[in-house]
């Protein structure tokens, strides 16, 4: 199997790009800094801005950097982040963090690898 993934950052003049993209999208994956509260309410207008080019496309939010003592919980990420509005999609909200030089992926990085294989290899979602 072959995963092609794209990052397209927030950027304003990047995000014309997003409902190209977003067209061939089986899943969006939305990472975001769980360390750093100050920037939740940017994280949570562009996300919702993305969610409303594609009204059922899948999501899955990656919660960074959950090892730090002031990451916030997933509770807490997904009130702030206002996941309930995010319409009738899949949605999947997963604890992760990733340290330099760690060869080992952590079980959450693990999750959501094996999950995005299981979501695009054609299980309960729609193909493009």
């Amino acid at each position: 199997m072959h995963i092609e993934f794209l990052e397209i950052g927030g950027k304003e003049n990047l995000r014309p790009y997003w409902q190209k993209y977003l067209s061939k999208a089986l899943l969006l994956v939305f990472a975001v800094d769980s360390s750093d509260p100050e920037r939740f309410p940017v994280a949570k207008e562009h996300l919702h801005e993305v969610l409303r080019l594609d009204p059922i496309l899948p999501l899955m939010v990656l919660a960074n950097k959950q090892d730090l003592p002031s990451s916030c919980t997933i509770t807490d990420l997904h009130d702030a982040l206002s996941l309930s509005d995010a319409g009738e999609r899949a949605l999947f909200l997963i604890g992760t963090h990733v340290k330099k030089g760690d060869s080992e992926l952590s079980s959450g990085v693990q999750d959501a690898r094996d999950l995005i294989i299981q979501m695009v290899s054609g299980s309960r979602f729609r193909a493009v």
